[in-house]
This record gives C-alpha cells, structure tokens and sequence, in this order.
C-alpha cells in the first residue's frame, strides 16, 4: 500500500519550493498531500487542501483573514484550522509522514501543527531557524529540524539540493518499520536522573522477564514532560517514577521543570504508578551562575561545570513529600511510594557528602501525615541505588497490577 506524505506550508510564499519538494517524493514512489495555510496571496497550483477550506476549519473565512491586515492574527486563524485539517487526515488514515518548509512563520505553523500528532509520526520540518534554539518548536515531540543553510527562496542549486535531501529523509522515515513483535509488548515508563540509574539498571531487566517493554525518560524537564505526554496518549500501560527532580523544578523554580501537571497524568489514566523519591535530597540548577542569590550560602556540589547541586533541607523536603502527596491523592488509579532509608541518591549513601539521614527522615514523615492511606507507602532498608530498593519497586508494581 502507497504512503503518503502531507506537506503544511504557505503556496502563496513558498508555491514554488512545495511543488519542488512534491515531486522529489512522489518520485520515490510516496504519494503527497498538499495542505495550504497561506492567507494572503493566490496559491501558484491547486491543494488537496486549500486557504479557504483551512481558514473554515480555524473558525474563519479566508476573506475575514485577509481584512485582519494583521500577519500574526492571520497566522494564528490558518494554524489552528491546519491543525485541525492534519488531525483529521491522521484520523482518516490519510498521514504516514509529515513535511513542512519555511522561515520563522512557516517553521512557526508547521512545527505547531506537528506537535498534534502523536509519537512515532515521521516529523520534518526544512528551516532557516535550525541553527538556533529550537526547543520553543520542537516542545517534546519527535520533530527533526531539517537546516537549510540559505533561505528558501527560489530554487537554486542550494535550495534545490536541501528539499531533494529533505524529501529523501521523510520517504525513509515513512518507509521504515520495526519489527512486529517489538510493538505488542505493554509500555512501562520509568522515570529517571544519573543520580538514580542504578536503581533503573536494577529493575528494567526484573520488569522486562515479566513481559514489558520498559522506555527510560532523562527526568530534566524535557523527559518528564514527553512521559506525562504519553501517558496522556495512552501509549503507556503504568509509570514507575525514580526522580522526584521535576516536581523540585517546579517547586522551586530550577530548569528541571516539567510542568504542573506532573505525577497527575497516570492517576487521571488509571494507571499503576510507583514512585520512589530519588533525587528529593538535592535541587539541580544549570547553569552555577543562574542560582539565585538565596541560595548562596547552601550546601553546593558542582556536579560539572554547566549544573551545581545543593542539598535539600528539611522544610524543602517537608514541602516535597506534601506536594507529592497533593499529587497523588488526586489520582483514580493504584499507586504506591516506596522510600529507600539508607539514601535517596548516589549523593546521599552513607560516606557521601549529601548524607543528611535525619533530613531525609522528613520527608517520610511528611508523606504519611499528608498522603491518602489507600495508596501504599513500603520502606526499603536500602540506597535508591542498590538491588533491594529495585525489587522493593518491581513487588510495589506486582501488587498494584492485582
């Protein structure tokens, strides 16, 4: 069966550069699927879907988009509704792949239109902004920003070898499978930071002899946020949680934020969610020189040169557990808290220079006055890191999944 590639890109500025681009897939046997949001000029050839049918879907007409004299306005109407448009073929069976081309407004309306569509949908977008910070475009999705060094404008010997180059990257991306077997295995997300991978070394393997497939998300800000995504996808059959690191993130105001939802989306699902709180015994700040000032005479590690570590202290670790404990109450789903007492971290093993027992005891005591008592809390005579704490985790899972 043919695959098809949808295109999302203005005609009427770049018309020209999107036939090229069709045509070198269609000549690899891949068909396309033009989607046009351009509101302010004449398309150079038909679209499978066209300004208007686009601007209709973005609640408008084309006519009202134009009188907006307004190119941000216009922009925002003709998103939405490709958007829409590109759900709706995605629904339809209609997408194997997604393309689009263009400068900051085309890499603005492709990459939003993008991130609706869920993981493992081949993602290009061709961009004069590649070279920069991309992370407001790609947000946590698996978008490839494709760099074009010059501006798309015209075809010339450069601009032409760009768009043959990118239209052979997402015919290869349609085109490629993997193995059957590989996709019917239930999905365990399991969330973690260096401080904790031992415990997550421990238990993949104990949780993959039970017949899952386990995915391990760097908890940093970026990880927890595509894990909760997931999650809200259904792509994910339970959570084991490792890190507490992005709930201090957001606490407290550090990089590793993954946003005020995190921890909620299992218990919306109705998944089995164990959480272990790794890392609570440090908050990670990056870069050293951002720390805010009143931090200044806190118990700091520098852990490289780009992120510095500095000992939580008891409040922090009293308003950690209560916040955790917020979280998981409202959840409809099973779930449990395991606590290692011999260390939440690598950095807090006995010898290390995190190593606060009664601070960490806190955090513990904290839980249990706030956390609902339907939902289990197991202490494990152990480091996050070392084999019990691992197996403490996998037997909370079993008895979860009952």
């Amino acid at each position: 069966m043919s695959k098809t590639v949808v295109i999302v890109a203005t005609l009427d500025t770049k018309g020209e550069e999107v036939q090229y681009l069709r045509e070198r897939i269609e000549e690899e046997g891949v068909e396309t699927l033009v989607v046009d949001a351009g509101a302010l000029g004449q398309p150079p050839f038909a679209p499978e879907i066209t300004g208007e049918q686009v601007a209709k879907l973005g609640g408008s007409s084309l006519r009202a988009v134009r009188a907006l004299k307004d190119e941000g306005r216009a922009m925002e109407v003709m998103t939405k509704g490709a958007t829409q448009a590109v759900q709706e073929l995605h629904q339809l069976g209609r997408l194997d792949g997604i393309i689009g081309l263009g400068g900051s407004m085309g890499t603005s309306l492709g990459t939003k239109v993008m991130r609706s569509l869920p993981f493992g949908v081949p993602k290009l977008v061709v961009s004069t902004m590649a070279s920069r910070d991309i992370s407001t475009w790609i947000g946590h999705k698996d978008i490839v920003m494709f760099p074009s060094v010059t501006d798309l404008s015209g075809l010339n010997r450069m601009t032409k070898r760009t768009l043959a180059n990118a239209a052979g990257a997402i015919v290869g991306m349609v085109h490629a499978e993997i193995a059957a077997h590989e996709a019917t295995r239930p999905l365990i997300g399991l969330g973690t930071l260096g401080a904790t991978e031992g415990c997550a070394k421990h238990a993949q393997p104990l949780l993959e002899r039970m017949g899952y497939e386990v995915i391990v998300f760097h908890t940093v800000g970026s990880g927890g946020r595509a894990l909760e995504e997931l999650v809200q996808e259904g792509v994910v059959s339970a959570v084991l949680e490792i890190s507490v690191q992005e709930l201090i993130g957001h606490m407290l105001g550090s990089p590793y934020d993954a946003g005020a939802d995190r921890f909620e989306n299992a218990g919306r699902m109705s998944i089995p969610q164990v959480v272990l709180p790794g890392n609570a015994d440090f908050i990670a700040w990056s870069p050293p020189s951002a720390l805010p000032a009143r931090y200044a005479n806190r118990h700091l590690h520098m852990h490289n040169p780009a992120i510095c570590l500095l000992r939580t202290n008891p409040e922090e670790m009293r308003l950690i557990a209560e916040a955790l404990a917020e979280k998981l109450n409202k959840g409809k789903g099973p779930a449990a808290v395991v606590i290692p007492t011999g260390g939440f971290s690598a950095y807090s093993r006995e010898g290390m220079f995190f190593h606060e027992p009664e601070t960490d005891r806190v955090f513990g005591e904290a839980l249990r006055k706030a956390l609902n008592p339907k939902t289990d809390i197991i202490e494990v005579a152990s480091n996050v890191n070392d084999p019990p704490c691992a197996q403490a985790v996998v037997k909370a899972f079993q008895s979860l999944r009952v």
